[in-house]
Protein backbone atom coordinates (compact mmCIF):
# COMPACT_ATOMS: atom_id res chain seq x y z
CA UNK A 1 0.00 0.00 0.00
CA UNK A 2 1.49 3.49 -1.09
CA UNK A 3 0.56 6.50 1.51
CA UNK A 4 0.61 9.84 0.19
CA UNK A 5 0.68 11.85 3.36
CA UNK A 6 4.43 12.76 2.61
CA UNK A 7 2.77 14.93 -0.02
CA UNK A 8 1.33 17.06 2.75
CA UNK A 9 4.59 18.17 3.84
CA UNK A 10 6.83 18.81 0.88
CA UNK A 11 4.00 21.43 -0.98
CA UNK A 12 5.24 24.68 -2.29
CA UNK A 13 5.06 27.53 0.05
CA UNK A 14 2.36 29.60 -1.13
CA UNK A 15 2.17 33.47 -0.66
CA UNK A 16 -0.53 32.96 2.36
CA UNK A 17 2.39 31.37 4.09
CA UNK A 18 4.90 34.46 3.83
CA UNK A 19 4.17 35.91 6.80
CA UNK A 20 4.72 33.22 9.03
CA UNK A 21 7.53 32.48 6.91
CA UNK A 22 9.37 36.24 7.04
CA UNK A 23 8.29 36.28 11.17
CA UNK A 24 10.31 33.25 11.70
CA UNK A 25 12.85 34.12 9.57
CA UNK A 26 13.04 37.49 11.48
CA UNK A 27 13.70 35.41 14.77
CA UNK A 28 16.06 32.79 13.69
CA UNK A 29 18.15 35.40 12.06
CA UNK A 30 18.79 36.78 15.81
CA UNK A 31 19.48 33.54 16.88
CA UNK A 32 23.21 33.62 16.36
CA UNK A 33 25.88 30.98 17.50
CA UNK A 34 25.40 27.45 18.75
CA UNK A 35 24.38 28.37 22.38
CA UNK A 36 21.54 30.34 21.20
CA UNK A 37 19.87 27.12 19.33
CA UNK A 38 16.07 27.61 19.95
CA UNK A 39 13.78 24.30 18.95
CA UNK A 40 11.69 23.75 17.01
CA UNK A 41 8.60 23.16 19.80
CA UNK A 42 9.90 26.69 21.44
CA UNK A 43 9.86 28.57 18.60
CA UNK A 44 6.13 27.52 17.81
CA UNK A 45 5.57 27.92 21.28
CA UNK A 46 6.53 31.23 21.32
CA UNK A 47 4.61 32.46 17.69
CA UNK A 48 1.56 31.04 19.38
CA UNK A 49 1.88 33.65 21.86
CA UNK A 50 1.54 36.08 18.85
CA UNK A 51 -1.33 34.34 17.07
CA UNK A 52 0.81 32.54 14.61
CA UNK A 53 -0.38 28.76 15.00
CA UNK A 54 2.62 26.62 13.10
CA UNK A 55 2.31 22.75 13.20
CA UNK A 56 5.54 20.76 13.80
CA UNK A 57 6.02 19.77 10.13
CA UNK A 58 5.14 23.05 8.58
CA UNK A 59 7.59 24.64 10.48
CA UNK A 60 10.55 21.84 8.89
CA UNK A 61 8.77 22.87 5.29
CA UNK A 62 9.45 26.92 6.56
CA UNK A 63 12.96 26.27 7.59
CA UNK A 64 13.52 24.15 4.17
CA UNK A 65 11.88 27.27 2.35
CA UNK A 66 14.11 30.06 4.24
CA UNK A 67 17.55 27.86 3.66
CA UNK A 68 16.63 27.52 -0.26
CA UNK A 69 16.21 30.90 -0.31
CA UNK A 70 18.97 32.28 1.56
CA UNK A 71 17.03 34.08 4.12
CA UNK A 72 18.89 33.37 6.58
CA UNK A 73 22.63 33.05 5.82
CA UNK A 74 24.65 30.39 7.75
CA UNK A 75 21.15 28.27 9.41
CA UNK A 76 22.04 25.28 11.15
CA UNK A 77 20.23 22.76 13.41
CA UNK A 78 21.77 20.50 15.83
CA UNK A 79 20.02 18.54 18.53
CA UNK A 80 19.80 21.75 20.69
CA UNK A 81 17.61 23.67 17.82
CA UNK A 82 18.28 26.27 14.77
CA UNK A 83 20.63 29.02 15.13
CA UNK A 84 23.31 31.02 13.00
CA UNK A 85 26.66 29.69 12.69
CA UNK A 86 28.43 32.32 14.23
CA UNK A 87 32.30 31.20 13.06
CA UNK A 88 33.57 29.32 9.91
CA UNK A 89 33.76 26.18 11.75
CA UNK A 90 30.17 26.05 13.32
CA UNK A 91 29.08 26.44 9.55
CA UNK A 92 31.61 24.02 8.25
CA UNK A 93 30.63 21.64 11.51
CA UNK A 94 27.13 21.86 10.43
CA UNK A 95 27.53 21.49 6.58
CA UNK A 96 29.33 18.21 6.97
CA UNK A 97 26.71 16.82 9.52
CA UNK A 98 24.37 17.41 6.94
CA UNK A 99 25.88 15.97 4.26
CA UNK A 100 26.66 12.95 5.87
CA UNK A 101 22.79 12.53 6.96
CA UNK A 102 21.86 13.57 3.33
CA UNK A 103 24.87 10.89 1.79
CA UNK A 104 23.02 8.33 4.51
CA UNK A 105 19.25 9.50 3.21
CA UNK A 106 20.34 8.75 -0.87
CA UNK A 107 22.06 5.42 0.47
CA UNK A 108 18.95 4.40 2.61
CA UNK A 109 17.09 4.95 -0.89
CA UNK A 110 19.28 3.44 -2.99
CA UNK A 111 19.28 0.08 -1.03
CA UNK A 112 15.43 -0.23 -0.78
CA UNK A 113 15.20 0.44 -4.44
CA UNK A 114 17.66 -2.27 -5.33
CA UNK A 115 16.08 -4.38 -2.70
CA UNK A 116 12.45 -4.01 -3.47
CA UNK A 117 11.27 -7.35 -5.34
CA UNK A 118 7.61 -6.68 -5.54
CA UNK A 119 7.77 -4.03 -7.53
CA UNK A 120 8.69 -3.74 -11.40
CA UNK A 121 11.04 -1.00 -11.00
CA UNK A 122 13.15 -0.10 -13.63
CA UNK A 123 16.81 -0.44 -12.29
CA UNK A 124 18.17 2.38 -14.59
CA UNK A 125 16.45 4.99 -12.53
CA UNK A 126 19.22 4.70 -9.72
CA UNK A 127 21.39 6.54 -11.34
CA UNK A 128 19.12 9.68 -11.34
CA UNK A 129 18.88 9.46 -7.20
Amino acid sequence: MIHNDFEEFTVEITEKDMPKVNRVAEGLAKRVGKRMAMTNSRIRAYLKTEGLDIGDAEMRKIIQFIRQNNMVRRLCSSGKGYYVASTNEEWLEWLDSYRRRTNAMIYTLKCSIKNENTINFDQSNLNKI
